[in-house]
This record gives structure tokens, sequence and C-alpha cells, in this order.
């Protein structure tokens, strides 16, 4: 009786993990159709033409519009192979030398899509009698105010602030790649993106939490409210 129950056990335990499997199977045909149509956008254009394919494969065989994209990234410089898709630490942006440290690692990325991005001026001030921070940037002569009179952890509002002035500049020089935010604190990410292919993006990924975003939409699944900066 004993052989006979453990057989059953073993064809329930089995059979279920059989049917989860098939409904964990990543939908190949979906999958493939849709990196497709990131080639046909031109998602590829600035990676290495050895690295297409590698990265192509890498988003098939990882495809979930449940959660994030994928990319590949030097293991050294985390520099992401198709120069888009960058890790984007929140807490590391904000932190004393986070902003100009951000900028140095996405300066490939800037090389490529022909994007100038020089800092004439830099103050970042840490007030310890009245505990606020006041940072700000001058970028190809123009300056944006970061934080002014800041208190409290701005993990969330110095990845936007970044994304904001980056932008801003690109609309300036009319480049048309553009960045967009993912994600959030310490797991944050930012992709460069032209607008077509953000809006395709968007419509096939559905989690708020880690598909691309912009600016206004970011704040709202990042719960991060609106702060003056003048």
């Amino acid at each position: 009786m004993g052989v006979i129950i453990g057989i059953i056990l073993g064809i329930l335990i089995f059979g279920g993990l059989g049917i989860i499997l098939k409904r964990n199977k990543k939908p190949k045909a979906s999958a493939i159709k849709f990196v497709n149509q990131l080639f046909v956008l031109g998602y590829f254009k600035y990676a290495d033409a050895e690295n297409i394919e590698d990265l192509k494969n890498e988003m098939i065989d990882n495809y979930d519009p449940n959660n994030e994209l994928i990319s590949i990234w030097d293991d050294d410089t985390d520099v992401p192979l198709d120069f888009r898709y960058y890790f984007c630490d929140g807490e590391a942006v904000f932190e004393e030398g986070g902003f100009i440290g951000m900028l140095e690692e996405i300066k490939p990325t800037l090389n490529k899509i022909g994007l100038k991005i020089v800092v004439d001026k830099h103050f970042e001030d840490w007030d310890s009698n009245t505990e606020w921070l006041n940072h700000r940037i001058t970028i190809n002569g123009t300056e944006y105010v970061i934080f002014k009179n800041f208190k409290g952890y701005g993990w969330g509002e110095a990845a936007l602030r970044f994304a904001e002035i980056i932008n801003k500049e690109a609309e300036l020089q009319s480049v048309n790649e553009r960045i967009y935010l993912a994600s959030g604190g310490n797991d944050g990410r930012l992709i460069f993106l032209t607008t077509e292919l953000y809006n395709y993006i968007y419509t096939v990924y559905k989690n708020p939490l880690w598909k691309p975003l912009d600016s206004l939409e970011w704040m709202k699944a990042m719960s991060i409210k609106s702060r003056k900066t003048t």
C-alpha cells in the first residue's frame, strides 16, 4: 500500500511540475517577434556588429513582458553591449560625486548618439547645520538645479533630475534619443530610446515597476512627489 501511495504522490508531484513548467514556458514566437521589431526600429544600431546576435538571443531567451528588459553588460565596465540599458543605482547617484559618476558611466552612449555634455561648473554642498543639500551643475553653459535646500534621502529625485537634464540637452541639440527610467532605488535602470522604440516597448511590457517609463509615469510608479528646484 505504501508503494502505491508513493507512486500516486510521485505522479501528482511531477504532473504538477509539468503543468507549472508548461505555464512558465516562454512564448518564443512572441519573443522573436518582439526582438525582430526592436531590430527594425533601430534598437541595436549602436551595438558592435559582433555582439548583435548575442544580444538578440539573450533578449529572446529571457523575454518576459511582466518583468524587465534584458541586456548584456561588459563584465569590467558595466557598459551595456547595446549601449542603451544602464544600471542606475539611485543611492549612488544621490551620494556625493554620484551625479558626475553617472555622467562618466553613460559617456560611451553619449559619444555614440552624438550628444555633447560638457560640465562647466559643479556645486554640491551639504549644510550640516540646516541639514539640507544644495546641488547644481552647469552643462554646455546652462545651469541646472538638481537640489535646492533639500532634506531627506533623494535617491529617486536624483535619478529623475539626471534623466531630465540629459533629456533637456538632447532636445536642445536635436538628438532623438531620450533617457527613460525603470525600477528604482538600488535596482534602478536607465535606458536610451527613441520615441518609436519607447512606444513599442511600452505596449509590450506590462509591469510599471520594471518597464521603461517617462518621467511623469515613473514618478507615479515610484511614489515620488514633484519637488521645486528653483
